[in-house]
């Protein structure tokens, strides 16, 4: 029976394909920061001063990668920003369990977490201006507020 072992390609470039090692770092980031928030708040929310913005896998996903975008940010730049924000040195070396070890997520650089702060914040900003969730969805959808 041989052992598999992890070289770094594997890691950075999954399978040769930019797309999924794209993908697998944007679920590692949107996993570690759920991981981080449950820690802190023993749920997935990101405690905002104008209230609680509640936090799923796909959501942050979808967010922070459409913000990039937005930004002008090609697949392969995200995909360098996310595996940097991710303390992945760790993550080769973890140790959760000396009895049944099935598994962890990596965990996000001191950095990364005060970037994914500084993003929902720039939300929750971005939606108090509006007046609230409800009339910012309504205006981003092109209906008037007014």
């Amino acid at each position: 029976m041989g052992w598999s072992t992890v070289n770094n390609n594997e890691i950075w470039v999954p399978v040769g394909s930019v797309e999924l090692a794209h993908q697998q770092a944007l679920i590692w980031v949107s996993d570690a920061y759920l991981f981080h928030l449950v820690s802190m708040h023993r749920r997935p929310v990101y405690r905002h001063q104008y209230g609680d913005i509640s936090l799923d896998q796909p959501a942050i996903k979808s967010f922070i990668d459409s913000y990039l975008e937005d930004k002008g940010w090609d697949m392969e730049k995200r995909r360098a920003h996310y595996i940097n924000i991710l303390d992945l040195i760790k993550y080769m070396h973890r140790s959760n369990s000396d009895f049944i070890d099935w598994g962890t997520v990596p965990t996000l650089t001191p950095r990364g977490i005060r970037w994914m702060n500084a993003c929902f914040s720039r939300l929750g900003e971005m939606v108090n201006s509006y007046g609230g969730w409800e009339n910012y969805t309504k205006e981003t959808a092109g209906d008037s507020i007014s």
